[in-house]
């Protein structure tokens, strides 16, 4: 699975095993919202997010599913004029919150797509997935070849949610990724790198806590400060410790020699529009940074779940 040439099995190969092609994602936006934003757990989201919710920001600009789906299909076919060529993605806010419905009533609609997307992604918190969440996903199965539930655990520290405004717990995270396991969904975790008072080994227990969780999929981030969040007044008062690129790069490849190699990377490293980001700069490119975490393991002679202990 893993070689030399390449030493990390990341979503673009494994989808390029499976499918012949790599699929692009269609993010659409129902328009939610998350407990730390309506007063449930806490106001004005965790201090990385900003207003659209780590989204596309559709449903204010009034555009429906249908024309979401329209333009990011439009994007895909660029790739793959025919034939398949999308992963369905609910991305923005928690899409089993506030109540299931919307979500319900989405999946219906999407349903006549799932022979361009075959793979139907839904991001939500660890708090947020219930048992009738977990149920409704799983009935999608028959419709999908896959579908994935995006779970954000971004530290593996319940002092850190609470530096960071989160409020949710490494427990809520097993619970969750428990629930999903037992019906046949593909879980995929959600990690940072730099987060406030994280310690020196955050992202190493985060790939600890993810592996032991038995997530098939991770999403590598760095701590970005883009405008309009909570972070960003904390950057502008200087009380902020930032990761730059270096640092990242080693970081990761250190987490990923102590991850599972069935475990398949779909992200190494987190970009955002140019108008949104303030720092930290200067940063390369995403497909730069990816070489480099490559070419460290090459380096050192390693590779994703190299360093990990043998029964």
């Amino acid at each position: 699975m893993i070689s030399r040439e390449a030493p990390v099995h990341t979503l673009g190969r494994s989808l390029k095993q499976r499918y012949g092609r790599r699929l692009r994602r269609v993010m659409l936006d129902l328009g939610l919202t998350c407990p730390n934003r309506d007063g449930n757990s806490g106001y004005g989201g965790c201090i990385y997010c900003d207003l659209s919710g780590s989204g596309t920001g559709a449903a204010k600009r009034e555009e429906d599913l249908a024309t979401q789906w329209q333009d990011g299909l439009t994007r895909a076919r660029k790739v793959n004029p025919e034939g398949q060529a999308a992963i369905i993605y609910f991305q923005s806010y928690s899409n089993t919150y506030p109540d299931l419905t919307p979500l319900s009533e989405a999946l219906e609609q999407i349903r006549e797509w799932s022979s361009v997307a075959p793979i139907l992604a839904i991001g939500t918190r660890p708090d947020c997935f219930s048992e009738e969440a977990a149920d409704l996903l799983a009935a999608q199965k028959p419709f999908f070849d896959e579908v994935w539930i995006e779970f954000g655990l971004e530290t593996a520290d319940d002092h850190v949610q609470k530096v960071i405004g989160r409020h949710d717990t490494l427990e809520n995270f097993h619970i969750a990724c428990e629930r999903a396991g037992t019906r046949g969904l593909h879980r995929i975790a959600h990690c940072i790198a730099g987060l406030p008072e994280e310690k020196d080994d955050g992202l190493l227990r985060q790939v600890e806590e993810i592996a032991k969780a038995g997530c098939e999929g991770i999403k590598f981030h760095q701590m970005m400060v883009l405008r309009k969040t909570k972070l960003a007044k904390m950057w502008m008062d200087d009380k902020l410790d930032l990761l730059h690129a270096p640092e990242y790069i080693q970081m990761v490849a250190d987490a990923l020699e102590q991850l599972p190699p069935e475990v398949i990377v779909h992200r190494l490293v987190a970009e955002a529009p140019e108008t949104e980001y303030l720092a930290p700069k200067p940063w390369p490119g995403r497909q730069k940074v990816h070489s480099l975490i490559e070419q460290e393991l090459q380096k050192r002679g390693t590779g994703q779940g190299s360093r990990l202990k043998t029964p």
